[in-house]
């Protein structure tokens, strides 16, 4: 006799996708699939005896961390299509007059899209695997193996960022309640944005930390 189990989330409780791996609704990590079970009048073998392993979890990046790694690079972007668009401005002056003066304008919006979208791209596909303001907190954004991601995977991630923000920004308050601390546009290109250790980069945390620990004490 065979029996059919349906897989779903133990979290939200939403039907699993076909092979699917994580919860498409809430980020949650699925278990492996069991799709089928036989009821055999066999006696069942013992399992096998081995040494329990326990995997290291990431430390994933909270909800507050990277709001304060977003302005920062929000920051840096508004602050670099200001500089750009200056400098357009002051071009059209002494060159081309006759171009409106709402040019400057559509530039600075054209100049923070593209900008912004190449700066996010780049920098988190990049080795550094985080932006300015990720890099700065100590965090870094990789696949979830724990890979660095790619620039179309960082592009889809981005973009996906407006879908977040359309939602009332609810897409990005999700990052403080879903299990591995994912937004709305982490979980479609399967992304996670972790905590790194201080050792393995520039943070800011370390002279948080190096504060809050005081002076050493000699022996």
């Amino acid at each position: 006799m065979e029996m059919v189990l349906d897989q779903v989330c133990s979290t939200c409780g939403n039907v699993q996708l076909p092979d699917g791996r994580f919860c498409l609704f809430c980020g949650d990590l699925l278990s492996e699939p069991t799709s089928r079970g036989i009821v055999s009048s066999q006696p069942a073998k013992p399992p096998e005896s081995s040494a329990p392993t326990e995997l290291a979890l990431p430390a994933y990046a909270g909800f507050w961390l990277r709001v304060w790694a977003g302005a920062i690079d929000v920051t840096l972007e508004v602050g670099g299509a200001l500089v750009v668009t200056f400098v357009i401005e002051l071009a059209r002056r002494r060159f081309a007059p006759f171009v409106p003066k709402n040019a400057a304008g559509m530039a600075f919006i054209l100049v923070l899209s593209v900008g912004g979208w190449l700066y996010s791209a780049f920098t988190e596909s990049s080795s550094w695997r985080a932006t300015i303001g990720k890099r700065a907190l100590g965090l870094q954004v990789v696949t979830a193996e724990g890979e660095r991601i790619g620039f179309g995977q960082a592009t889809v991630r981005h973009f996906m960022k407006f879908l977040s923000l359309f939602f009332l920004t609810i897409g990005f308050m999700m990052a403080g309640w879903t299990k591995r601390r994912q937004a709305l546009h982490d979980i479609p290109s399967d992304c996670l944005v972790i905590r790194v250790p201080r050792e393995r980069g520039f943070s800011l945390l370390r002279g948080v930390d190096r504060l809050n620990a005081g002076p050493k004490k000699q022996v």
